[in-house]
């Protein structure tokens, strides 16, 4: 008799923590719904378009539509796609060439909004010239040698600035040079005429001596960086991105209206170097919103026009809407 009443005791007692420890669980787990909260997985390189998210998750605007956001690092373009394409992320920030790279090559992904080129001023990349160079115009750089990286976005903004000045991408010497901080390093090393690179590369090289030749935030609107998703996300976590975005906007919102306040978060998490870091300006962000149809169209002509697409897209093919 004795046996069993210590028998209850005992299974009484285990039973009050496993209960304990559920409700800790609960508590730890879920939103101020009372539902456990959504997750969204988003990969990027360390750059500046990644700010929004992070003033979102210092802020708890993401908390507050009951979401969990894990903003994913990631060292090069090539690893970044690895992992989209692997299934490991819900969705990426990549450029729209890449975007459309992908999707032609029978990834199932949709653009869901611009990170930043809404307008022309964002974003920006330039065509830079070396700090011993005598190139001061467009014009200047016939014959000449410009470091970009090949079948790129970096590529496609060379074309489009130097068309823009009436000149054809066959009047200069077009060298690859992949990473762009070699890229930057041959150009003060005068080891190059000039690079195409976006900023802040473009404010740390004329920090160190070089000299902007000219750049894209002007004419066409030729370069945007996009968040893509992939189907599986987009039919299983509508809601979650639905959330995301709205995080996101209240984010961008109080960027625009203060930018000077997260000047250090921009910099001790997008790769902004010290030297340039107390005088960098920091971005204007849109609200969400897609590329144009003329900014996409614009894109798979030229994708065309090199044989670099795997299949024939249109507009619609590659936007969420």
């Amino acid at each position: 008799m004795r046996f069993k009443t210590l028998l209850a005791t005992l299974l009484g007692i285990l039973l009050m923590l496993a209960l304990a420890a559920g409700c800790a669980q609960k508590e730890k787990t879920e939103g101020p719904d009372g539902n456990a909260p959504a997750k969204l997985k988003i990969g990027s390189l360390t750059n500046e378009e990644n700010l929004p998210i992070l003033v979102a998750q210092e802020k708890g605007y993401f908390t507050a539509e009951n979401l969990q956001v894990e903003l994913v690092p990631m060292q090069s373009p090539v690893e970044l796609q690895s992992a989209f394409q692997s299934g490991e992320l819900d969705g990426m920030m990549t450029d729209i060439m890449i975007a459309l790279m992908l999707k032609g090559a029978g990834e199932d992904l949709r653009i869901t909004s611009i990170a930043l080129g809404s307008t022309p001023q964002e974003g920006r990349f330039a065509i830079v010239a070396a700090p011993n160079s005598d190139i001061q115009t467009v014009q200047d750089l016939k014959g000449r040698s410009i470091g970009i990286s090949n079948n790129s976005i970096i590529e496609y903004v060379t074309d489009g600035i130097l068309a823009q000045a009436g000149m054809n991408p066959s009047d200069v010497k077009k060298t690859t040079v992949a990473k762009i901080p070699v890229r930057v390093e041959m150009l003060l090393n005068n080891q190059i005429d000039a690079i195409t690179v976006p900023d802040p590369h473009i404010s740390n090289a004329v920090a160190r001596g070089a000299r902007v030749v000219a750049d894209d935030t002007t004419g066409e609107n030729l370069s945007q960086s996009v968040y893509v998703m992939t189907q599986r996300a987009l039919s299983e976590k509508a809601d979650a991105i639905a959330s995301f975005y709205k995080g996101y906007a209240r984010a961008a919102e109080d960027i625009n209206a203060g930018p000077d306040q997260f000047r250090d978060l921009l910099v001790s998490n997008c790769n902004i170097p010290e030297q340039i870091a107390r005088d960098y300006q920091v971005q204007h962000y849109a609200a969400p919103q897609l590329p144009t149809e003329k900014n996409v169209n614009d894109v798979l002509t030229w994708l065309k026009a090199k044989n670099l697409l795997k299949s024939d897209l249109k507009y619609a093919d590659v936007i969420q809407k």
